[in-house]
């Protein structure tokens, strides 16, 4: 509310005084020193964050990752537990994004096309931009603009790959704009590193064939990592 009103020491203050800060508290408040021509002080505490490790998923992100995965199961017509098992374990990491206005945003790009690797994303817009988050569809990219209350839910390859195709993952990518400041929070549920991935058996039929090759998550995170991000092409290094 005070960064709303233009009150940002008194924001600054409220703030500062937080005994447990999380992902929501520093986002709004990052947002509130870009709103108030901070943006130098805004870079500074989003470093602090990161290298503090201050943000970091917590029960209740937990607890909604796996009912989203539940959800997945059951349009799948399996068990609501299904893809949870096939998981694994669970890797869950958060991460917080800034992009600075750019005064030629068409000379740049702020986060190339890709599919994310995990199982699925969780991400938080920042409604005061409204092309920012942009996925391809029917071969054209389209931008997703942010709704107040709402999340967006993006697919990773290793659900594409558990499902056998029935999903796929969603290639997409940030843009810049040269008027404002845009910051996003990201949560990615996905396998345990050391998890076996494996395509659910139920899955496939005379109709829909098996699509994907075994592989452990871990050493997919790495070849993804080592590689530029370069649209779905990742995937198809465990297609048959």
């Amino acid at each position: 509310m005070y960064g709303k009103c233009s009150g940002l020491p008194d924001a600054w203050s409220v703030f500062h005084d937080l005994v447990h800060k999380n992902a929501f508290s520093c986002n709004i408040m990052i947002s509130t020193l870009c709103a108030n021509g901070q943006s130098a002080q805004a870079i500074d505490l989003f470093l602090a964050l990161a290298s503090d490790s201050v943000v970091r998923p917590t029960h209740v992100s937990f607890v909604a990752a796996k009912r989203v995965l539940g959800l997945f199961s059951e349009s799948l017509g399996l068990e609501s537990g299904a893809l949870e098992e096939a998981f694994g374990g669970e890797r869950h990491a958060m991460r917080m994004n800034y992009y600075p206005p750019c005064p030629e945003p068409e000379l740049t790009i702020g986060l190339d096309a890709h599919a994310d690797p995990n199982g699925f994303t969780i991400l938080q817009q920042d409604t005061r931009v409204k092309d920012g988050l942009q996925i391809v569809h029917c071969g054209a990219w389209v931008p997703i603009k942010p709704l107040p209350g709402a999340f967006v839910v993006n697919i990773g390859d290793q659900l594409q790959v558990l499902s056998n195709d029935a999903y796929k993952s969603v290639e997409h990518r940030a843009v810049v704009n040269s008027e404002r400041t845009r910051v996003s929070i990201a949560s990615f549920y996905g396998p345990a590193e050391d998890s076996h991935i494996a395509l659910l058996a139920q899955l496939v039929a005379d109709e829909a064939p098996a699509c994907f090759k075994d592989s452990v998550y871990g050493n997919y995170l790495q070849s993804f990592y080592a590689s530029k991000l370069d649209g779905k092409a990742a995937i198809e290094t465990v297609r048959y």
